[in-house]
């Protein structure tokens, strides 16, 4: 029987994602809606969605660890980590596991696993490999969320103490 590859579950080991308990924190925090801002329109709309939500490195976890060398602590960091679709994930932050990936990898046996070490190649020398044009928005959105809500949830602490402001 074949084993089912999760994605984005590749070196794990190696370098740390956030625990199922910091990514329940952050969805409580965005309340279980999409934050993603089009601002492309005349005035900036939040997306809102509640549909396949997925919790997302606003800096991407590899890039963070391998080229700009941060720890465990600033990677999970709730400012580094925000509540976004599906959609907006994979068609606006990484193209290349949306439309892109079905257009290019064809979705082989191995075509994650390749397109993932396209990616670690790319961060070991710096160079992002996805839509970053969005980072800073997406950084005051969780910067302001978090705030906003341990101001106004003093009892539910981010989990494992980790919450360290870079």
């Amino acid at each position: 029987m074949s084993k089912k590859i999760r994605r984005g579950r590749y070196k794990r080991k190696k370098y740390p994602r956030e625990t199922e308990e910091q990514r329940k924190w952050i969805l409580r925090r965005d309340n279980y809606q999409c934050q993603f801002i089009d601002v492309d329109k005349d005035i900036a709309e939040k997306c809102r969605s509640n549909h396949r939500l997925e919790v997302h490195h606003i800096v991407p976890a590899y890039y963070a660890y391998e080229f700009l060398k941060w720890d465990e602590k600033q990677v999970n960091n709730p400012e580094n980590l925000i509540t976004l679709c599906h959609y907006h994930h994979t068609e606006f932050i990484h193209p290349d596991l949306g439309i892109i990936a079905r257009k290019h990898y064809k979705w082989t046996k191995d075509s994650y696993n390749d397109m993932l070490e396209r990616h670690h190649a790319l961060a070991r020398e710096g160079v992002p490999y996805w839509q970053n044009e969005w980072d800073e928005i997406l950084k005051i959105v969780a910067r302001t969320r978090t705030y906003n809500y341990i101001k106004n949830h003093p009892d539910d602490l981010y989990p494992e103490g980790k919450y360290d402001k870079r």
